[in-house]
């Protein structure tokens, strides 16, 4: 069986690597190619990845059917064949997917940024109190008197209650060491292939990425920091550490990519809302722990004092972390953001 591939993450060599076949799912397979390392079949209808290969297959191919665990698997001269079998996938007219988050700028003191952020932080807690895919974490808007609950058992959750807010703000105060101890909590917090804080760290650096600008100690703080969380990171599992390492070099999965382009660039807050969603829909718990990362990300960088006015803005601070009560966030709300 010989297939196209459609597209390559920029983490894809496409010439010549050689491995072994990792694990193997339904509609994916991760292939090792060194210690640390992994790349990742997946069907055309599935959305692009840093270190995935998309071929013209549909879901409806069982990976199951094509793939074992330990199969060997060379690329050479474009061709990546698997041993003991006839498939074969040609990777020399695939195009790079790519998408530059530094490029993106993202700046809540921008009004049309604003309003597409708070348009998708509605989505993501309209999503989380449907209960679809509810996070590690508990947030309360205690001006509409909800609380989100949180899918995992309560100890994750006053893991994560603790480690977040305390990452926040080392880095909106560029302190490195108190945000490497935050961050090292999160790493595997949660069960499953990709672990919720892992899930939340992908989309925290997405925004760090997209919102350190051209500020000197800003991006020297976030390649320290990504340098740290590649090293830490080990102590995950090897599919979720290849998304974090991935993350580390500014380079994410398509759909909160996609989220974060829209947020930067779209004028269309209908726009938003379909990429938020499609970003929440990934996984058990990655969409929204994921989108959430992202969303909190954005503000860490903005002015305490930037609260943004009009009928569609939203009025948000940074999430601040309730000393006398350790295990809850407080959120400030001044008024909701019209649709």
């Amino acid at each position: 069986m010989h297939v196209h591939a459609l597209s390559v993450g920029i983490q894809v060599p496409t010439h010549h690597f050689s491995g072994t076949v990792h694990s193997v799912f339904r509609h994916a397979c991760n292939i090792r190619i060194e210690p640390h390392r992994l790349l990742t079949l997946l069907p055309s209808d599935k959305g692009n990845v840093p270190h995935g290969i998309r071929l013209r297959i549909s879901s409806r191919q069982a990976f199951l059917d094509l793939f074992r665990v330990g199969q060997s698997v060379a690329c050479r001269g474009g061709i990546l064949r698997t041993g003991g079998s006839d498939f074969a996938v040609d990777l020399r007219t695939a195009h790079l997917w790519h998408i530059d988050l530094r490029e993106l700028h993202i700046d809540l003191r921008r009004p049309i940024h604003a309003q597409s952020w708070s348009v998708s932080w509605s989505e993501l807690n309209t999503y989380r109190r449907q209960g679809s895919l509810p996070g590690i974490m508990g947030l309360s808007d205690h001006s509409q008197g909800r609380f989100i609950a949180s899918a995992t058992s309560g100890v994750l959750r006053q893991q994560a209650a603790r480690a977040v807010p305390a990452l926040l703000k080392a880095t909106s105060n560029l302190r490195l060491q108190d945000a490497v101890i935050a961050m090292r909590p999160l790493i595997g917090l949660g069960p499953g292939l990709t672990p919720s804080g892992d899930d939340f760290l992908v989309g925290y650096l997405t925004a760090l990425w997209c919102t350190v600008g051209n500020d000197p100690s800003r991006k020297r703080f976030l390649t320290d920091l990504s340098s740290e969380l590649s090293h830490a990171a080990r102590n995950t599992n090897q599919i979720s550490y290849t998304y974090l390492r991935c993350a580390t070099r500014g380079h994410i999965s398509e759909p909160i990519a996609t989220l974060a382009q829209q947020i930067a660039q779209s004028n269309d807050m209908n726009s938003i809302r379909v990429a938020t969603q499609a970003a929440l829909h990934v996984g058990h718990t990655s969409g929204s722990d994921g989108v959430s990362g992202l969303l909190l990300g954005c503000l860490v960088w903005q002015p305490l004092s930037c609260l943004l006015s009009g009928d569609c803005f939203p009025i948000v601070r940074l999430l601040q972390f309730n000393r006398s009560q350790p295990y809850t966030w407080r959120h400030v709300f001044v008024r909701p953001c019209a649709s």
